[in-house]
């Protein structure tokens, strides 16, 4: 078995030996000296060998910076700026980075230290590595699109994400990337997304529970909601699968503890929803420590537990589909090819339980997060201003009537709907931030007074599309603001048809995301059928669990944060801390 394709669990393994790898060229230099100067007593020797390991990184971090600022010069690109830390390797920085992603608002850190160097492009330069951080569309283009096959998956975020979403398409790179795409395509086909069955039974029981919140005057937590909306249909509609979390038991509001991401529920869907948010928690907080989580991970793999907890509710469900769909080929010796489901492909692909388990894993996730992400921080915005949901309302009206089913005719006519959706994407884009590593030396154009910089080969690139669509520059002074009407402009329109890279919440190139047109979607019927409802949301914050309210000291800070009444948080996708706690009213 290859270093490489070792079970994750070897994480302990794999970074000894990268470690013995690390020093291996400084220990046999010295060596080497040692043998040819003669022996020196044993004392000495130590000091020469215990000294040996940070000349080395000393020798090769000024050959780097040499070699990186002449290629540069050759092609009359520049060094992206470079922050110097307080400590050696700038350690301060990686903590500040560690403790800020634990208590600040969402890629704030990040955006701070942008802000303190004033530029849109950043080398952080962490224990003597390239760590790029970007909020800049142009570079954002070429590292998803002009120079794709440049940039891949960093093997460091393969062997985080590993135990919870093995070698599935949000992990691998390559020809296995391509072909696990490939497998996910056909299943968003425009002809299949148009059947609105399975989100209209989904959005029933949805409607359901928040008409009986509103006729006894509860508060509810949507964000909860949400996530068991989007799980229900995404799992049903793609893999034919049948959570039934609509029916399992929901937060307490006013006695909910919080979860890894909202509220928790102590039921067997309870445990294995807080499972499956924990372990995306703790693989974040692997990345905020860098090359050297596997030392806090040293005596307890932090993610098992949750993967095991995943892995025991996932089978049965599986085992049951599988069953279900065997006894419907047998009555009927054919199966429809739009019956065919993505948990059929798997299936068919391989014998191998874990395979198929993973597969499912990574849809599960896409469709469950970045769905219930977009509903949760729209219905947020609903609640903040009255006056746009007044105005969603009528215009559903119109289209649809008090109780008609939005078709998806229907809902394309529903130009201030798409408004409302497109702002709350821009300010809170599901995937808020990500990451690719550069394969090669690559020259690319930046933003930043249209010139072109160096990217290092094995740097670390995170762009940061949160970011990206809160400049000023580009947005406008209002950039902070939640303002639908920015796209009913046909300034802002023409904007945007000039420079699309500036307004990117599905990515773009070829890993944009395969299901924008489904969440879109689902995600508008649901608000559709809501506001025929419902006309108005109301926060009720003391309900949050406690801890998850904002901090006070946001409101000295600058941006969102100063008028934030929830808060945004980010593991793979942004979710609200403890939940969105509301009353409707009918």
């Amino acid at each position: 078995m290859t270093l490489f394709n070792s079970p994750p669990s070897a994480y302990r393994t794999r970074f000894f030996l990268r470690l013995i790898s690390a020093i291996r060229w400084p220990f046999s230099l010295t060596f080497l000296l040692l043998r040819i100067f003669g022996s020196l007593p044993w004392h000495l020797q130590v000091v020469a060998y215990v000294t040996s390991f940070p000349l080395w990184i000393i020798i090769t971090d000024r050959y780097r910076n040499w070699h990186n600022g002449k290629l540069a010069k050759q092609h009359g690109a520049e060094i992206i700026p470079c922050v110097q830390g307080r400590w050696p390797g700038n350690f301060d920085v990686m903590l500040r980075m560690a403790r800020d992603t634990r208590k600040a608002y969402a890629q704030q850190t990040l955006v701070d230290l942008l802000d303190e160097h004033h530029c849109d492009t950043l080398n952080l330069r962490i224990l003597w590595r390239d760590r790029i951080i970007t909020r800049d569309d142009l570079v954002m283009r070429t590292v998803h699109s002009i120079r794709f096959l440049a940039f891949k998956r960093s093997a460091d975020g393969e062997e985080m994400m590993a135990p919870f979403l093995g070698r599935g398409v949000f992990v691998t790179n390559g020809e296995e990337w391509k072909h696990n795409r490939a497998m996910l395509r056909p299943f968003f086909h425009r002809e299949r997304i148009s059947d609105l069955h399975i989100i209209d039974e989904c959005a029933e029981q949805t409607l359901s529970i928040l008409t009986s919140a509103s006729q006894t005057n509860n508060v509810i937590d949507v964000q909860d909601l949400y996530s068991r909306f989007s799980l229900d249909s995404g799992a049903d509609f793609l893999l034919g699968l049948k959570p039934k979390s609509l029916c399992a038991r929901r937060p307490v509001p006013f006695q909910a503890r919080l979860g890894a991401k909202g509220a928790a529920t102590d039921d067997e869907f309870g445990t294995f929803a807080h499972a499956f948010d924990h372990i995306q928690i703790a693989i974040s907080q692997r990345s905020s420590k860098g090359i050297f989580w596997p030392l806090h991970e040293m005596f307890r793999d932090h993610t098992f537990a949750d993967a095991e907890i995943i892995k025991q509710w996932i089978i049965p469900r599986v085992n049951e589909a599988l069953l279900e769909k065997a006894k419907r080929r047998e009555a009927t010796s054919l199966q429809n090819h739009e019956e065919r489901t993505l948990l059929d492909t798997l299936t068919e692909e391989t014998e191998d339980e874990a395979s198929v388990r993973y597969g499912l894993l990574n849809v599960l996730m896409a469709a469950r997060d970045t769905t219930a992400a977009l509903l949760s921080f729209t219905t947020y915005f609903l609640s903040l201003h009255p006056e746009v949901m007044e105005r969603l309302r009528q215009e559903v009206i119109e289209i649809c009537g008090q109780a008609g089913r939005p078709t998806r005719e229907s809902l394309t006519r529903m130009s201030y709907l798409n408004a409302v959706l497109n702002e709350a994407l821009r300010l809170f884009p599901p995937a808020s931030a990500g990451a690719r590593q550069a394969v090669k030396d690559t020259i690319i154009r930046s933003g930043d007074h249209d010139r072109l910089i160096h990217i290092p080969n094995n740097a670390h690139v995170m762009y940061i599309p949160i970011a990206l669509h809160r400049r000023k520059d580009l947005w406008g002074e209002d950039a902070d603001d939640f303002n639908p009407e920015r796209w009913l402009d046909p300034a802002m329109t023409t904007r945007l048809s000039a420079r699309p890279t500036m307004y990117i919440p599905f990515l773009q190139g070829p890993r944009m995301c395969p299901g924008q047109e489904f969440a879109k979607l689902e995600t508008s019927y649901l608000l559709a059928r809501i506001v025929q409802k419902f006309s108005r949301f109301e926060l009720v914050p003391e309900a949050l669990p406690k801890g998850a309210a904002p901090p006070q000291h946001w409101k000295s800070k600058k941006g969102r944060q100063t008028v934030e009444q929830c808060w945004p948080r980010s593991s793979f996708t942004l979710y609200i801390k403890g939940g969105l706690w509301i009353r409707v009213y009918e």
